[in-house]
């Protein structure tokens, strides 16, 4: 037997008599069935079906490629070596942290069909419970949880929207010793979290976990020789079980190993003119809208969908030619000029993968599009280079420097057996393709209102949607479930406004706002302008709606939130996020607070978001903080406050006691908000 232990409490045993290769512990957890290898089914490192075969436990052979500090490696074949999958286990100390990546080749001299390839953990008989993300459009990445109770829990995603149902993220814990993993899928494809409670006469469930490529509608031919990526799996431990320590590690991950690998750029503030009148508008309604988002602030300014179509206009989605009618007649090249006249940067929408029927790219190459969807296939050179070339050629012809992605249409079945694997992969290039092209073009990914929002993505785009939900409170909720997977500093969050009417029952003095209070204007709701506008800074600012109308004092009062954000853009951008209160599982549950702490990179200066939605007088609450040097003194300020007031604590006692936060006091006012700055002296 030899043993080999890294970090995570991670161990594993390799019998050279058997080539048996076992993970006996990782994050706390105690692995294998009572830290041995049982029946094939919770046994082993991966499972592959490879033609009419299942290969699992002992049927999988194993052997050690290298064993260096830091780094795992192993690979797994047949006994016949028809497939080898190859994993390589890298240790990252500093996030606490276990990136793993696979590769799955054909070894053999004849083409093998690949039904499944996961890589598998197993855990040892106990109490589990699992911890997923409830996901669908409007409430997205809400936290669940299920207890491992004898029955199995399959997380998805399917037609390459990786966050509808589910995220590609998970934590499993312990119940009894209270240590949890963390993982974390980043899709190639459609994916996959498999979860099965194995019971084994009168023990507890074992836990087994398989995680990567979806293998519902799977059959992918493997040729001779042939070697494909599957995805690639991160797994966090998770300090005592508690999900609130999740969130950091993986975003000082992402900013310091992966993003600048990337070079992504700066986030600019923009106004959109979705949430304005959608499609029904008119170039002169655009050209005031223009002009306040220039007093308040704004970089960019976004053209949604409307412009394109032809004569049709949306029913004709895919064809990328002008409209020749309103509002731009064919000339939405004038307007462009007209903003960056204005000292503005010009973005335009598009949904490059949706082609409706009867367009003329359809009826000129039906050989291109894949019967029963609306998806062009990819996997043709040519398609693929149309795909990439309509988008160039309308970045170009309008001399746009930012380009909303959209994503509203399931792109279909894969008859091809893979599962999307081959369809992304070439997605995926087109767009770094894109980017080489078009070096300055700020890329955003909207995701149908972030229903495509993982880590694959974040590598490839400037920044993501939070959600089509413009609702000031309900995106906190979405933002507590997504701040546990993704980043922050990359996060756009709507801001939607118009002014208020008269108000009638006046109780405050307060600046109000009628906000957007869903996807569309058919719901909305009277705010505090502080509230709003603290809640769009928890990440990065878009305006959308009636700006215009907003008198000058307002216009002010907005612009110098934007000014605040545009001065510490760096510190908002690389920042990582500690929630200080727990996610729920109801998106509209009021009564209780939220708060987060945003952290600066390698620094501990931090922003403290408060946030009281109840009609209860709660107004005093101590939020204890994360990571602050014990040694240093800090001065504590609350933001855009009138009667604002510093104070000077140690990190010890802020990390202990709290920083003590006060909204207002008032019973009939439901959604206040708190800005405090807390800087290392």
């Amino acid at each position: 037997m030899k043993i080999f232990d890294y970090p995570n409490g991670t161990r594993f045993v390799f019998n050279e008599e058997t080539s048996a290769l076992t993970l006996t512990a990782m994050c706390g957890m105690t692995c294998g069935h009572n830290g041995a290898e049982d029946d094939y089914s919770c046994s082993g490192l991966a499972v592959i079906c490879a033609d009419e075969q299942r290969l699992e436990g002992a049927k999988l052979k194993y052997e050690i490629l290298s064993a260096e500090s830091g780094e795992f490696r192993f690979a797994a074949c047949d006994a016949n070596k028809k497939v080898r999958l190859e994993a390589d286990w890298m240790f990252e100390q500093e996030f606490d942290l276990i990136d793993c990546r696979y590769t799955l080749s054909n070894t053999g001299d004849k083409p093998v069909v690949i039904r499944r390839a996961l890589p598998r953990w197993v855990f040892s008989p106990g109490e589990y419970n699992v911890f997923s993300h409830l996901s669908r459009w409007g409430a997205e990445n809400i936290l669940q949880s299920q207890s491992l109770r004898g029955a199995d829990f399959h997380l998805h995603g399917r037609a390459a929207r990786s966050t509808v149902g589910a995220t590609p993220f998970c934590v499993i814990r312990d119940e009894e010793n209270m240590s949890a993993a963390a993982f974390h899928v980043l899709p190639r494809g459609n994916w996959t979290i498999d979860i099965h409670s194995d019971v084994i006469s009168n023990e507890s469930p074992s836990a087994i976990l398989e995680a990567g490529l979806a293998d519902t509608d799977l059959f992918l031919t493997l040729q001779p020789g042939e070697t494909i990526e599957l995805p690639e799996i991160l797994i966090q431990d998770v300090p005592a079980g508690d999900l609130l320590k999740i969130s950091t590690p993986i975003h000082k991950y992402m900013i310091r190993k992966r993003l600048p690998d990337v070079k992504l750029h700066q986030p600019p503030v923009v106004y959109n003119g979705w949430l304005y009148r959608f499609t029904d508008f008119t170039k002169e309604q655009l050209s005031e809208q223009l002009k306040a988002a220039k007093e308040i602030g704004c970089e960019v300014f976004i053209v949604d969908a409307g412009w394109f179509g032809g004569d049709d206009g949306w029913g004709n989605v895919g064809d990328w030619r002008e409209k020749t009618g309103a509002p731009f007649y064919g000339n939405m090249k004038a307007f462009a000029d007209e903003v960056r006249a204005a000292g503005l940067k010009f973005g335009f929408w598009m949904e490059p993968e949706r082609f409706a029927e009867g367009i003329p790219v359809r009826k000129e190459h039906p050989e291109w599009f894949p019967e029963h969807t609306t998806r062009i296939d990819l996997t043709q050179p040519a398609a693929a280079e149309y795909f990439r070339n309509v988008i160039i050629d309308n970045v170009k012809k309008f001399g746009a420097e930012y380009i909303k992605i959209d994503f509203n249409a399931s792109v279909g079945y894969d008859d091809s057996g893979s599962e999307l694997y081959c369809y992304c992969s070439v997605l995926n290039e087109q767009l770094k393709q894109i980017r080489k092209e078009c070096p300055n073009l700020v890329i955003e990914n909207c995701g149908s209102g972030s229903l495509r929002n993982d880590l694959s993505t974040a590598l490839l785009y400037d920044q993501a949607f939070i959600s089509d939900n413009a609702h000031p409170f309900e995106t906190l909720r979405i933002r507590q479930g997504m701040f546990m997977r993704t980043l922050p500093g990359r996060t756009l969050n709507w801001i939607v406004m118009r002014p208020a009417p008269e108000r009638r029952t006046k109780i405050s003095d307060t600046d109000q706002v009628l906000a957007c209070a869903a996807a569309t204007w058919d719901e909305a709701a009277l705010f505090d302008l502080n509230y709003v506008m603290i809640s769009g800074l928890l990440g990065i600012p878009g305006f959308s709606g009636e700006l215009a109308e907003f008198s000058p004092e307002i216009k002010n009062k907005i612009a110098s939130y934007v000014t605040f954000y545009k001065e510490n853009r760096n510190f908002f951008v690389d920042s990582h996020v500690f929630m200080l209160t727990y996610p729920d599982s109801r998106i509209s549950d009021y009564e209780k607070y939220i708060a987060f702490q945003m952290q600066g990179d390698r620094t501990t200066d931090s922003l403290v978001f408060v946030f009281s939605n109840s009609f209860s007088r709660r107004s005093v609450r101590n939020f204890r903080l994360q990571d602050l040097n014990p040694e240093k003194q800090y001065c504590v300020k609350r933001l855009f406050a009138a009667d604002s007031e510093e104070c000077i604590q140690s990190g010890a006692e802020l990390m202990r006691h709290g920083v003590k936060t006060v909204l207002p006091e008032n019973q009939h006012i439901r959604h206040i908000a708190g800005l405090y700055q807390v800087t290392e002296l």
